[in-house]
């Protein structure tokens, strides 16, 4: 891996040691800081190491206050065009209520009064700003801990260290120890042990690195060296945006090699690869057209590093006279633009997460594993034999990438690949209960996660509850709320970024990012029944509309993973839009993948004793050849409404064909949907005179469909409560009072007291029958309280006979009583006859009471 030395002539640093303190203060004298500062400045100055100009280092000492200290790094930012710089060494103190909030120590510093110390947070975003306005690359070197020390020479306590100490954009952030260690400074020691150990790096070098040190490199060197003393530490280095490899020292001890004019050699990943035979051939054939610049591109830990280098290694091998230059996980394309501008001769292998579109390259794509050297790959790597079917699904929860691959391997060579599984299966994340291995999974998500803007981050998350295995614009639009075309831009960044695959106008995650990229469970529902609405209306317009008939063919895995996932949901229509998907695969011609689909829908329905589904999914089947329907109610059971087809004599066939040739005519009409919603009314009444209960509730069930979609809010209302009376003949009480509950609202609103009169009467009538007393009478009340403000009697009579009817069965006989007595007032004084029927209730219009009257209803009507 090549890196670049920062330029010296463009850079700045600014380097803070705080040795002596007040003595009232309570903070031990540090005298290896003082030394520390001199022999860092020295370093950073001298040719050999990097070169900095000695106006351009500066070094501040214990005199100085907060103010200095933020004035000289702000002043540093401003001259910075190349590299930021700033080093503390001293006392870290915890601020004694927000045990997560890090001050750095001045001089008259103590435990109780922070605001005389530098809160680490100004300079976190002085550094973050920094690198956001100009794209300064940042370090921030810290030799501290806390103060209290346990142990004589100790620089602080161990208690919760810098949990956000990393917390920014784009650098990388050096820490002397971990977080619940102290960081040594002895008194017989010419610096403190991690500054001692950092220079002396610097003096010796590392003869098997490349020719600068990056601070991924040293961390690694440090955390070995300082984790193998009596008392250890161990560093920890933050990154953000490839702030890793920003390297501002020179490696003393590197040997360029000069046998093949190719330039120094880079440090290359070692890591075996797998099942990679493919992709070589490939790029092998890519580079053999000598590109200039070949751009290896693909989400974080797919393997682009270790194929990479592996190319880099067999081109290096076949020739001794072209230049192959390897420029590891870039994420600035001005980076290839220097190298290339440096040596324009040579072939640059390049690995981003991006694209880097503004680079004039040849680009190769790198995927996931395929699943079959995925498996090959966790057995080689964890040493089992067998097992594979553990092994497959185990590939399959961590997408086939080779990032997660790799530790999982490692545990199973410890643990039952079975017990592995099911703890992976249990978790939201893959490796939730992996805690190691999935905060490096995460750590690499969030490299590529923290450089989106906030639409693109809110896209993300939106999708990552979509439920089937691709969606497109639109259902990202839907789950977002955000326009189509915006979208569609927010989603074409997120396939840049590598954190979506696209393919022929539609996205995809990869279910690993998916797991880390979710919402809570209550965002999720909401979003997902937004989706569900758009696509029942997408599948409608695909009857009509070419366009949307192409996109319903490419949409199909999507849509029956988003309706079985809507069963899950238990949303109110979730057996409609099962059979608006059976209906369009029925359409592509998949004729067993719809009746598979109907047939699911139609054993949901019958699951939650949905009348007006259970029809629904009927009919569904009847279109793709059902005789009768699975699971086949025996005669003379179930309510009316799900009786066989075969107990319908031959005469009502005929009438329900005929109805239903009725009913497609009006589907066709060029009329508006609300006069479409008033001819499949009628034809539920005919249909509900003639017997046909179920054909009644499907017309019924559209029409409220299309009438949803208009604003005639008091029509919508009479075909629901129309629907009420409807569940209420099938013995589906509780649909009944939905339907009428929704149906009162509407009138409410219309302040139409009346009809909402009658609403509030059927759901009365509906909860009196399934046994809710107490919410029964409720309504029957509210029922009361508007009949009573309308010229009706016979209605009146009749709710107050209904609501004595409910505080009978509640055992208030002296208060039924009076409501009966009441009643019959009513009807003595008005003369108006006994009252409607509970059918006549449940239809506002009234318009064809008379001719239903009671004695001639059919026989599937007596209760």
């Amino acid at each position: 891996m090549i890196t670049r030395l920062s330029d010296r002539a463009a850079s700045r640093a600014v380097l803070v040691g705080v040795h002596s303190y007040a003595g009232d203060g309570g903070l031990a004298q540090l005298p290896a800081v003082e030394r520390n500062i001199a022999a860092l400045r020295d370093a950073l100055c001298d040719k050999q190491v990097w070169g900095l100009a000695e106006s351009d280092c500066q070094a501040l000492g214990p005199e100085v206050n907060p103010g200095a200290v933020m004035t000289a790094i702000d002043h540093a930012v401003r001259q910075a065009t190349d590299t930021l710089l700033v080093y503390y060494a001293g006392h870290g103190l915890l601020h004694p209520d927000r045990s997560t909030d890090l001050h750095l120590a001045l001089h008259d510093s103590n435990d109780h009064q922070m605001w005389r110390s530098v809160p680490y947070v100004h300079i976190r975003d002085e550094v973050r700003a920094a690198h956001r306005r100009k794209g300064l690359k940042c370090a921030i070197v810290l030799d501290c801990c806390f103060s209290g020390a346990a142990v004589e020479g100790g620089m602080g306590r161990p208690e919760a260290l810098l949990q956000r100490v990393s917390d920014i954009d784009g650098v990388c952030v050096l820490t002397s120890s971990a977080a619940t260690e102290l960081a040594f400074s002895p008194p017989d020691e010419e610096l403190s042990v991690f500054t001692g150990a950092l220079l002396g790096l610097l003096r010796s070098g590392l003869p098997e690195a490349g020719p600068v040190l990056d601070f991924g490199t040293l961390h690694a060197c440090l955390q070995q060296e300082l984790g193998a003393r009596d008392q250890p530490q161990h560093p920890q280095l933050g990154t953000h945006n490839s702030g890793e490899r920003i390297a501002i020292f020179r490696n003393s001890a590197y040997l360029p090699r000069t046998d093949t004019g190719r330039g120094p050699e880079a440090p290359l990943p070692t890591e075996p690869l797998f099942g990679r035979d493919r992709e070589l051939r490939e790029l092998a054939a890519l580079t053999a057209s000598d590109p200039g610049v070949l751009v290896l591109h693909g989400p974080p830990g797919v393997g682009k590093s270790a194929l990479a280098a592996e190319l880099y290694r067999r081109l290096t091998a076949e020739s001794d006279t072209r230049p192959v230059v390897l420029l590891d996980n870039l994420t600035d394309a001005t980076e290839v633009a220097r190298a290339v501008a440096s040596a324009p001769h040579a072939l640059f292998l390049v690995t981003s997460r991006s694209s880097l579109t503004e680079v004039a390259a040849h680009r190769y794509a790198l995927t996931p594993l395929e699943l079959g050297h995925a498996v090959a790959m966790l057995q080689d790597l964890s040493g089992l034999a067998g097992h594979d079917a553990e092994l497959t699904e185990i590939a399959r929860l961590l997408s086939c990438f080779p990032l997660a691959l790799r530790p999982v391997a490692a545990r199973l060579r410890r643990t039952p690949p079975d017990l592995l599984l099911d703890a992976m299966r249990e978790s939201e994340r893959p490796l939730q209960h992996l805690h190691s291995d999935d905060n490096e999974v995460r750590k690499a998500f969030a490299v590529s996660y923290d450089v989106l803007t906030e639409p693109q981050k809110q896209v993300l998350h939106d999708c990552a509850c979509h439920p089937g295995p691709d969606f497109d614009r639109y259902s990202a639009s839907a789950l977002s709320r955000m326009p189509p075309g915006i979208c569609g831009l927010m989603l074409v960044e997120l396939v840049d970024a590598g954190l979506l695959q696209r393919a022929d106008g539609r996205y995809a995650f990869h279910d690993l990012y998916r797991s880390y990229s979710r919402l809570t469970p209550d965002e999720e529902a909401l979003r997902r029944t937004w989706l569900y609405q758009h696509l029942r209306r997408a599948l409608r317009d695909a009857r009509r509309d070419d366009a949307w008939k192409a996109w319903r063919g490419a949409a199909l895995s999507e849509l029956r993973a988003t309706a079985r996932v809507a069963r899950e949901d238990v949303w109110h229509l979730a057996t409609e839009l099962s059979c608006e998907v059976a209906d369009a695969l029925r359409e592509e011609q998949q004729f067993a993948e719809a009746k598979e689909e109907a047939d699911i829908a139609y054993r949901y329905a019958a699951g939650l004793r949905d009348g007006r589904a259970i029809v629904r999914a009927r009919g569904c089947l009847a279109l793709l050849g059902e005789v009768t329907r699975p699971g086949q109610v025996p005669p003379g059971q179930g309510p009316p409404g799900q009786r066989p087809p075969g107990h319908v004599p031959a005469v009502r066939k005929e009438l329900a064909k005929e109805l239903d040739h009725a009913a497609q005519a009006a589907g066709v009409l060029a009329e508006p949907p609300a006069e479409r919603g008033r001819r499949l009314m009628y034809l539920a009444e005919r249909a509900l005179a003639a017997g046909l209960v179920e054909e009644a509730m499907r017309y019924q069930a559209d029409a409220s469909v299309l009438l949803e979609e208009t604003s005639d809010a008091d029509l919508l209302a009479e075909c629901l409560v129309g629907q009420a009376a409807l569940a209420i003949y099938t013995r589906q009480h509780t649909q009944a009072a939905e339907f009428a509950q929704e149906a009162a609202r509407l009138l409410d609103e219309q302040d139409d007291q009346e009809g909402a009169a009658h609403a509030y009467a059927t759901v009365a009538e509906a909860l009196r029958k399934s046994g809710e007393l107490g919410p029964a009478a409720r309504y029957s009340r509210l029922a009361l309280d508007r009949f009573t403000l309308v010229d009706d009697p016979a209605a009146l009579g009749y709710a107050l006979r209904l609501a004595a009817k409910i505080a009978w069965a509640q055992g208030g006989h002296s208060e039924a009583r009076r409501l009966m007595q009441k009643a019959q007032e009513v009807h003595r004084v008005s003369g108006a006859e006994e009252g409607p029927s509970t059918r006549a209730i449940a239809h506002p219009s009234r318009s064809h009471s008379a001719e239903w009257s009671e004695p001639e209803r059919p026989p599937l009507f007596k209760q």
